[in-house]
């Protein structure tokens, strides 16, 4: 199975290079693309993001006219390690595309992505880490001048994310993951919640927002978010 990714951007192009070297080596026996080049939304300067399965695992960089080509070779047995151990290792497959793949064994493995992926439940042990931590953040904010309580509202924001992710029940993303697949989320603070998160208001954000995730943290994880 095996074929170039149809698509004019530059991350194309350049990933079609790397596919045409990486089929030469014996050694691979899969090759995928993924991140923003994979989801068609890849900007000017993307970086292109290539999963190669073959009998090691290693991480190599280079630049291909200006874009950065990163790579992460994988045998068969680790992938499915870090699906196992790693909850945001799905990502790096619900949105790849397969080019190449000799004897099904990628296919193998982005199926066990998208499994862990739908399973998921965010464990009592996560919720009540975030809880706590947004509690102590809203309190602070709360008391904290307005230099502070900016401050505070930019230094919890990653926090914040992990929160609204954790109850909607699905794994933390990456960074620019998270900002592609934030539409995806079915349970959300309010309209626009993301962008008054980073907005100037974002002291007056930071506290609604928590006050919307504080309730729902402390619900069963197996539970439906409302």
């Amino acid at each position: 199975m095996g074929g170039k990714v149809e698509n004019s951007t530059k991350q194309r192009d350049i990933f079609n290079r790397e596919l045409e070297n990486l089929t030469k080596d014996r050694a691979v026996s899969g090759v995928l693309l993924t991140g923003s080049a994979a989801c068609s939304c890849a900007s000017e300067n993307s970086d292109v993001d290539i999963i190669a399965l073959c009998g090691r695992h290693c991480f190599e960089t280079h630049f291909t006219d200006g874009i950065l080509v990163e790579t992460s070779f994988l045998t068969y047995e680790h992938a499915v390690e870090k699906l196992n151990a790693e909850p945001m290792d799905v990502y790096h497959y619900l949105d790849a595309e397969i080019a190449f793949d000799r004897d099904g064994r990628l296919s193998e493995i982005m199926a066990l992505a998208k499994q862990k992926y739908e399973s998921y439940r965010t464990p009592q042990k996560v919720r009540d880490g975030l809880y706590h931590w947004l509690m102590t953040a809203k309190i602070k904010l709360e008391t904290s001048d307005a230099l502070k309580r900016r401050y505070l509202a930019h230094i919890n924001a990653w926090k914040i994310l992990e929160a609204v992710w954790a109850v909607n029940n699905k794994p933390m993303p990456p960074a620019s993951t998270a900002y592609r697949k934030r539409g995806e989320l079915q349970t959300v603070p309010c309209e626009n919640w993301f962008e008054k998160l980073f907005s100037e208001d974002c002291c007056g954000a930071a506290e609604e927002i928590i006050d919307f995730l504080l309730p729902r943290l402390s619900l069963d994880p197996c539970s439906t978010p409302k």
